[in-house]
């Protein structure tokens, strides 16, 4: 088992299934590249010393600009659809800690930075991102990452098969965008199988 510290991010029906809210909205074809990954990041998940996981709740309209009559209003808002039930396939997982953030970062929890804090006093000195999606929630958990946990305490991992976004923002530039303006910071990018304890 590596030593590892594996954070997966928003596994949600409203993130990866087709009856989710951006499924129906943007339609199954857009989550061909989040399906893919779902199976990589099981297999992560039993390889890692540690496994935490962080799902989102969200408020009518919060990225919609206050909208609440768009399809993506109800984005991951607890008690009005299924968007905030984690899929079958990771929902099963032993984790060593479940975190409910009500932002884009995984990091604006104070629960979740002692998670973070509980690892490094365990000799955990390397942390890897998962999950969805990449332009957002892991973008941003990413950079307060780095911010509040200098590199020469933890190294702050993102695996190109364990992360995954909408197929458009492939096509678009948007993911390589990203992941060139995160690798400029200093996250670290590379597959799953390269990534040593």
């Amino acid at each position: 088992m590596k030593n590892i510290s594996l954070i997966l991010i928003d596994p949600q029906l409203g993130f990866c299934s087709p009856q989710g809210s951006l499924g129906s909205w943007y339609g199954k074809s857009e989550l061909s590249e989040i399906q893919k990954v779902i199976p990589n990041i099981k297999s992560a998940l039993n390889e890692s010393h540690r496994r935490h996981l962080v799902v989102s709740e969200y408020c009518i309209g919060q990225f919609t600009d206050g909208k609440t009559d768009h399809p993506l209003s109800n984005l991951c808002v607890p008690k009005v659809n299924d968007d905030c039930i984690v899929i079958d396939e990771l929902s099963s997982m032993p984790y060593h800690s479940s975190t409910t953030k009500h932002e884009q970062s995984a990091l604006s929890s104070s629960g979740f930075s002692s998670v973070i804090e509980s690892d490094l006093e365990k000799g955990v000195r390397r942390f890897v991102l998962a999950g969805f999606l990449l332009e957002h929630c892991v973008q941003s958990t990413a950079l307060d990452f780095l911010a509040k946990f200098p590199s020469k305490e933890a190294e702050v991992f993102i695996c190109n098969d364990l992360v995954a976004s909408r197929s458009e923002k492939y096509t678009n530039g948007i993911v390589s965008s990203v992941i060139a303006d995160l690798s400029s910071k200093g996250i670290k990018f590379g597959l799953w199988s390269g990534i040593q304890p």
